[in-house]
């Protein structure tokens, strides 16, 4: 049998068209890309399917006395976001503003849950941020008017003394995880990490604990606050302790 010859000939789309398309197409591609990270922003933290395969956590430690002991202690997140170790895009785990009230039992709280692309991340994102108007938080503790508003709300007692310590100050902060780095694949369904915080130690200084009734005071709280919250790791059984 003799062999056919398609000699038809097609149209040749000018250069600048050409151009056009080609920009399109990589636009289009990056678009998917970004977002395999980006669709996981919604404001709930149970997980709703099989399809969930990450959830962050914070667990208390509670090291309190006879002089200072906590019975709330919460905060106001403006995001959750982790890093891969190639140093691409971030992905978020969830996008707020959200309350995390610290467990003082203590044990780890889901802070959210998530579907996450495929593969090792070895950093945690997040910040700690006093709501606006606009953000729809309406918790007295952090919302007292347009004019007052608050990240960081604490209660308990001090020599007995109840009091209730509020801040406005504003923590960002991007810890390296401990030990092996997070990964996340078909193997495992669920993926678990743990940010550790000492409340307690925000009222700490040089052997003694600080009250936080006291104005002059205030400097040293916020400082500790802004430096807590600094160990992150994969905890899958959820104890509060690296893996």
């Amino acid at each position: 049998m003799d062999k056919v010859q398609n000699n038809q000939s097609f149209p040749v789309l000018p250069k600048k068209y050409r151009s056009i398309i080609i920009l399109c197409l990589s636009f289009t591609f990056l678009l998917i890309f970004f977002t395999a990270c980006q669709e996981n922003q919604s404001d709930v933290i149970t997980a709703s399917g099989d399809e969930n395969n990450f959830s962050a956590g914070f667990f208390t430690e509670v090291s309190g006395d006879n002089t200072l002991q906590l019975t709330e202690a919460k905060f106001v997140l403006r995001k959750l976001v982790l890093k891969p170790e190639t140093h691409g895009n971030e992905c978020n785990v969830r996008m707020g503003p959200f309350i995390i009230q610290l467990d003082l039992t203590p044990k780890v709280i889901s802070a959210g849950i998530a579907k996450m692309p495929f593969g090792v991340y070895d950093e945690v994102k997040f910040q700690v941020h006093k709501p606006t108007p606009n953000d729809g938080i309406t918790d007295p503790d952090f919302v007292e008017s347009n004019h007052k508003r608050y990240s960081v709300a604490v209660r308990g007692y001090y020599n007995s003394v109840p009091f209730t310590y509020k801040s406005s100050i504003t923590v960002a902060k991007e810890i390296e995880l401990e030990g092996a780095p997070v990964s996340i694949s078909a193997v495992h369904q669920m993926v678990y990490l743990t940010i550790r915080v000492n409340p307690y130690n925000w009222f700490w200084e040089n052997g003694n604990f600080l009250d936080p009734a006291i104005e002059n005071n205030r400097h040293k709280i916020d400082q500790n606050i802004r430096q807590s919250l600094r160990r992150a790791f994969r905890d899958m059984n959820c104890d509060g302790e690296p893996d």
